[in-house]
């Protein structure tokens, strides 16, 4: 499991495959706060053993966040729970979800915790 401060390898996060239209509706339910995070330059790592290029194995995007600007990544683990680590853009790692990862609905939540949430503007 990659760690604070470490460079990301992709390789150690590797475990599920994300369903890519499922992963972006899951993001995009609540446009709002996607919208907010600045997210643009969404790469994928792809699974070798799905040509049909609809499952990845994590999911990248650069963000420009009141609270990060850099990189947020998107892994499934084994448990089906999400491994989200953020990162400056040499890939260093500044902050990660909890070991054992977070569930889909909480997702949304902390990465606008991280990224972009300003209290004083919550209603």
């Amino acid at each position: 499991m990659n760690q604070i401060g470490e460079v990301l390898d992709t390789d150690k996060g590797k475990c599920r495959e994300i369903h890519l239209t499922e992963m972006f509706s899951l993001l995009k339910s609540d446009m709002r706060k996607f919208m907010s995070w600045g997210a643009f330059g969404k790469t994928f790592g792809f699974s070798h053993n799905n040509s049909s290029k609809s499952y990845v194995y994590y999911i990248r995007m650069r963000v420009s966040g009141y609270h990060h600007k850099g990189y947020v990544f998107i892994f499934l683990n084994g448990s089906d729970l999400f491994d989200v680590y953020l990162t400056n853009f040499e890939g260093k790692i500044k902050d990660r979800t909890p070991e054992m990862g977070i569930y889909n609905d909480q997702l949304i939540d902390w990465i606008d915790e991280k990224v972009e949430r300003i209290s004083d503007y919550v209603r």
